[in-house]
């Protein structure tokens, strides 16, 4: 009993581990709404692959209107 719950507990370790394995250097696509007039206060913050962090998801977006070449969020959190 004991080795089969270690063994399981194992198996779901990698199982988890091995869901962020894959390299993703550019990022991912911010959620925008395109008719967007202003944003929350609310600090989320999100790092964007120009290595600037921003207050939230809603401010990349915003910033992403103003640009040609649209930023990928790299990571959540500051940069």
């Amino acid at each position: 009993m004991k080795l089969t719950s270690i063994f399981l507990l194992c198996a779901l370790t990698l199982l988890s581990l091995s869901g962020n394995t894959e390299a993703d250097s550019q990022g991912r696509k911010a959620n925008c709404n395109n008719a967007i007039t202003g944003c929350t206060k609310i600090y989320d913050p999100v790092c964007g692959n120009d290595g600037n962090t921003y207050a939230n998801e809603c401010m990349l977006c915003l910033e992403n209107q103003k640009r040609q070449i649209p930023i990928l969020i790299k990571k959540s959190g500051p940069c």
